[in-house]
């Protein structure tokens, strides 16, 4: 089996917290994979979502909530409360590439799991990293070099039901290489979400009087689309509609609940309207969007075992749970890993799928464009927060402007704690809008990615794909980025744009084109096909 490695309540006892833990909440940081905005039931779609739906009920939304529009960015700047640049991980192109593109974040920069660790939490890491150094891949690049003191963490994953690569604690698991002795009843989401179940028994049982950080980090519903055949064929004939209505569907849900409004962009020129596909086209883009929304449905059943393990050990009540995404549903179309077999059952092991365009429209309903552009689609995430003694009102949704940025200076905050003066945190605390909803305060926000960038100053956004015209718009009056300002606003867009250049020289942004001889194979048009 893959795992084999049983926490021992010794070693639990034997870890040392450096101070004594003040009487903060538990955290409890749930991050999915390649997720869209509108996935959730309570953000719009038809994928059953309960617990989720639950904690928002109970809790609270956010509608314009962040993050950087890619994964390892993403995870950056959410652990060190600096923009991925800062922190040397805008890329990993190695030792030779400009200080930000390097993919080495420095050692004198904390992770949000150190700060709290000092703090006296007990902290717990369960699923992706993506944030060991690029040129130093030792002990201390890792979770458990980091400030967790444990950690089930994905190494190399590739397939959900037998990953490459897996570190339990400090020992590394490889799949074996004999087919025949991989595990017949692994699936990732589940076993991430077993050791998360066993920690927490762990912990109550030795140190229940410490307070946790438990960073759950998901890799569904990331490709390729692998979830149990019995969950698939719950979805399967769901999604015959086709993107373009599921999209419709969505952006009506979002406007009756107050969440969005706006008007639906053009559908992505590489996508053919559903009405012109054969019926076996749209059995084919059905079942893909069935194994999308089967990965979504079991991370809600998992994350509704850990919700009922912090209930059976009273500790609901006080404990701060976050859930979001770590960029839009992704339009890649590709195989890797093991490979594909176009002759077994679409969402096994030996298949290798992708979400791809259309219905990555579908699943960012009701925005534009998909991770890794800087349009809506690419970089928001749906937030909820649930805390029932900090949060009182339940069901709100909270218009508050956020980014990843803010959760080091939020989780500070809350655990009651200052944050170190040597590092320039670009993040402000959300405390304020989670305690008070109806609370909106004005933000500067920034983005970019590999050539791709962003600015919002309050209400107005300017963005620009590689390549293209920067465009502005009035997110507060056209959040989905259809009525394109710049010609009638040209001194706006001007300083604006200056503002993103000097912000980027600040933060050690190099134009992509510069970047060239850093990545030969990094096409600059592979997003697009």
């Amino acid at each position: 089996m893959l795992r084999s490695y049983v926490i021992s309540s010794v070693l639990l006892l034997a870890t040392a917290f450096p101070v004594e833990a003040k009487d903060g909440p538990n955290i409890l940081l749930v991050m999915v994979d390649d997720m869209g905005f509108s996935d959730l039931g309570c953000y719009g779609s038809s994928i059953d979502t309960p617990v989720l739906d639950g904690l928002a009920a109970n809790g609270l939304r956010f509608s314009s909530f962040y993050n950087t529009g890619r994964c390892w960015s993403t995870r950056a700047a959410l652990m060190t409360g600096v923009h991925q640049h800062q922190a040397g991980k805008a890329m990993s192109f190695g030792a030779n590439a400009p200080r930000a593109y390097q993919g080495n974040i420095p050692r004198s920069l904390p992770f949000l799991s150190e700060l709290l660790h000092t703090q006296g939490y007990a902290t717990y890491h369960l699923g992706k990293w993506h944030l060991n150094n690029r040129t130093n891949r030792i002990a201390e690049s890792w979770p458990l070099g980091r400030g967790f003191n444990r950690s089930y963490c994905i190494a190399s994953q590739n397939n959900f039901f037998a990953p490459w690569t897996m570190r339990d604690e400090d020992e590394i698991i490889r799949r074996p290489k004999d087919r025949s002795q991989w595990p017949s009843d692994y699936y990732i989401t589940t076993a991430l979400t077993d050791r998360a179940v066993e920690n927490l028994d762990e912990h109550f049982k030795v140190q229940g009087d410490i307070p946790f950080f438990m960073y759950l980090a998901h890799t569904a519903p990331h490709f390729p689309l692998h979830a149990p055949q019995e969950t698939i064929e719950k979805y399967l004939g769901t999604f015959k509609h086709g993107w373009d209505e599921e999209r419709k569907r969505r952006l009506s849900y979002l406007e009756s609940t107050g969440l969005v409004s706006g008007t639906l962009p053009e559908r992505d020129e590489v996508v053919s309207a559903w009405e012109t596909l054969t019926e076996n086209e749209k059995d084919q883009w059905d079942v893909r969007m069935a194994i999308h929304a089967a990965m979504i449905d079991i991370v809600d059943q998992q994350l509704g075992r850990v919700i009922n393990k912090l209930r059976q050990h009273q500790a609901l009540e006080n404990t701060l749970i976050l859930f979001l995404s770590d960029n839009g549903a992704s339009a890649e179309k590709l195989v890797r890993g093991d490979g594909h077999d176009p002759d077994a059952l679409p969402g096994s092991g030996e298949t290798y799928l992708c979400l791809e365009a259309g219905w990555s429209n579908a699943a960012n309903s009701p925005f534009r464009e998909h991770k890794m552009w800087m349009h809506e689609g690419g970089i928001s995430t749906p937030l909820i927060v649930h805390w029932p003694k900090g949060v009182r009102k339940s069901g709100a949704i909270s218009h508050q402007v956020g980014h990843v940025l803010d959760i080091v200076p939020t989780l500070a905050e809350v655990a009651g704690f200052d944050l170190p003066e040597h590092v320039h945190y670009q993040g402000s605390s959300l405390l304020r809008a989670i305690k008070k909803p109806q609370q909106r305060d004005t933000r500067v926000l920034f983005w970019e990615h590999v050539g791709n960038k962003a600015l919002r100053i309050g209400d107005l956004k300017i963005v620009q794909e590689l390549g293209k015209p920067w465009e502005l718009y009035n997110i507060a009056e056209d959040r989905t980025e259809t009525n394109d300002l710049s010609q009638l606003l040209p001194t706006m867009l001007t300083s604006m744009v200056k503002f993103w250049d000097d912000t980027a020289r600040e933060i050690g942004v190099v134009e992509w084109d510069r970047l060239e001889e850093f990545h030969p194979n990094y096409a600059k048009d592979y997003r697009r096909k």
